[in-house]
């Protein structure tokens, strides 16, 4: 293969091209690769064993030890003709003019000869010793065997070798990589990307012209797929430091929580009592299910004897598609209690499902779910959404989104006086500082209900009972009429 060949090549080939080139064959390959005889220096990215096409000069030939065993090298100043010097010749102590430069030691050749770095042309020693110390650095990490290697070329390894992310995960990430980071930072090479290579970036998306301005959350969502992606880069010791986590990201100001009130909530409920859906409304009410988490509960899950529910699985849809797979996070996976009222209307679902089922005969789709569509199959999250909305719209009451009935039921549950933890389990936040954050607008009528209590306590009066925002209204009493 000629030179200009070779210059064709893109900055990482697979093992089987690599292994073509040298004239070798795959398992061959594959059996140096494993017994550290490969000639070359080696990329991996979780499963996948990349080769570089462009290393820096003999680094090939070298056998670079692990990174501690990298030395800091050494500094010097080179003397001018004119500089003072004894009678040896050798330089007298002096106020030099002379540059100054630095050494490193770079491995061995594989015939056991010290390879050593050197550059000079600094000015002063502080610079010299910037310089050393980037180098020890990269050296340190094996920066230097990807020298060739592209932000977009990582990027698109990287997302290749995720193989454990949930569909909707691996959505993000593709959108966010195709859309705004490939495009804007995708020519940069892996191991000089800093940090002002990305507040670049997000000034040029600001600045393009769109139908919708990319807003904070937006932004916020791309850099942590860029700083996670990082984040495995620094792992595998292809890059010194992650520049990602030296952005100054804007603020985002999350919106208000728009919820229904009690009453609201009743009115809704009551008006629907009749329709074929109206268990699966009345449990995210008064549980606080997600979506997916409620399309996705099957009766092996309901515990009637204990008036249990246990969160096991959700449902996603993705361009049409539905994927079952675990709760969105590890504290989803979760067992929430049932009141009486709630386990009753869940029976009366399933006698009038297993009517559906008698009437459907042998088309009829044993799924297992608790809510499925008239021929038992898998009901779809976005009908659940666009059905919701037109029984909100025939009731007249005031427009939420589908998870607002979720941010409801715990509305009702903390301002009736309901522990914050108690319903922070319920939800399947990972802590409860996420259910404080999000319900804020409950918290000040909690807390003043509580000083109140405590100052009459304190007064000498007997403490009301905890009666909660709402007169004492508990979540099961909105289902009633």
């Amino acid at each position: 293969m000629t030179q200009d060949e070779l210059r064709e090549l893109p900055a990482v080939i697979d093992v089987p091209t690599a292994a073509r080139l040298l004239g070798l064959g795959r398992a061959a390959a594959y059996e140096l690769i494993r017994t550290g005889g490969w000639p070359t220096p080696i990329l991996r990215l979780g499963k996948l064993i990349k080769i570089p096409t462009s290393p820096p000069p003999d680094v090939a030939r070298l056998q670079l030890g692990e990174p501690g065993a990298v030395k800091d090298g050494t500094l010097y100043q080179r003397h001018l003709r004119s500089c003072p010097r004894d009678g040896d010749g050798k330089p007298v102590a002096h106020k030099c003019r002379g540059s100054w430069s630095y050494v490193v030691d770079a491995g061995r050749e594989a015939g056991g000869r010290r390879v050593q770095l050197t550059k000079g042309g600094f000015a002063t020693r502080a610079e010299a010793r910037q310089a050393l110390r980037q180098v020890a650095d990269q050296m340190r990490v094996g920066v230097g065997h990807t020298a060739g290697l592209m932000v977009a070329e990582y990027l698109e390894l990287w997302l290749a070798g995720k193989r454990r992310l949930r569909p909707s995960t691996a959505k993000s990430y593709g959108e966010h990589i195709r859309l705004y980071l490939a495009p804007e930072i995708g020519g940069v090479r892996l191991n000089a990307l800093s940090a002002q290579h990305i507040d670049d970036m997000y000034t040029r998306i600001a600045a393009q012209p769109r139908r919708r301005p990319m807003s904070p959350a937006t932004v916020r969502r791309v850099h942590s797929t860029l700083r996670t992606a990082l984040n495995a880069a620094l792992r595998r010791r292809l890059i010194p430091y992650n520049p990602a986590g030296q952005v100054e990201l804007p603020a985002e100001h999350r919106s208000p929580v728009v919820v229904w009130s009690p009453e609201q909530l009743r009115e809704f409920l009551s008006s629907i009592r009749d329709d074929r859906l109206y268990a699966l409304f009345h449990v995210v009410a008064l549980t606080g299910m997600r979506r997916g988490e409620v399309c996705g509960l099957r009766w092996e899950d309901v515990d009637f004897d204990s008036r249990v529910v246990r969160v096991r699985q959700q449902v996603v849809q993705l361009a049409g598609r539905c994927h079952i797979g675990p709760p969105k996070t590890k504290s989803g996976t979760r067992t929430i209690a049932l009141d009486r009222g709630t386990a009753e209307v869940l029976r009366a679902h399933r006698c009038r499902q297993n009517l559906e089922r008698d009437r459907w005969g042998d088309a009829w789709v044993d799924s297992g779910l608790v809510f499925t569509r008239e021929d038992g199959t898998l009901l779809l999250p976005n009908h659940v959404t666009y059905h919701f909305r037109a029984l909100v719209q025939r009731a007249g009451l005031p427009i939420i989104r589908f998870h607002g009935l979720r941010h409801t039921a715990a509305s009702v549950a903390l301002a009736a006086g309901v522990a914050m933890k108690t319903v922070s389990d319920r939800l399947g936040h990972s802590s409860t500082a996420i259910t404080a954050d999000l319900y804020t607008h409950v918290s000040p009528a909690v807390a003043q209900d509580a000083a109140d209590r405590i100052a009459e306590v304190i007064a000498g009066r007997t403490a009301r009972p905890n009666r909660g925002r709402y007169g004492g209204l508990a979540p099961s009493d909105v289902a009633r009429d």
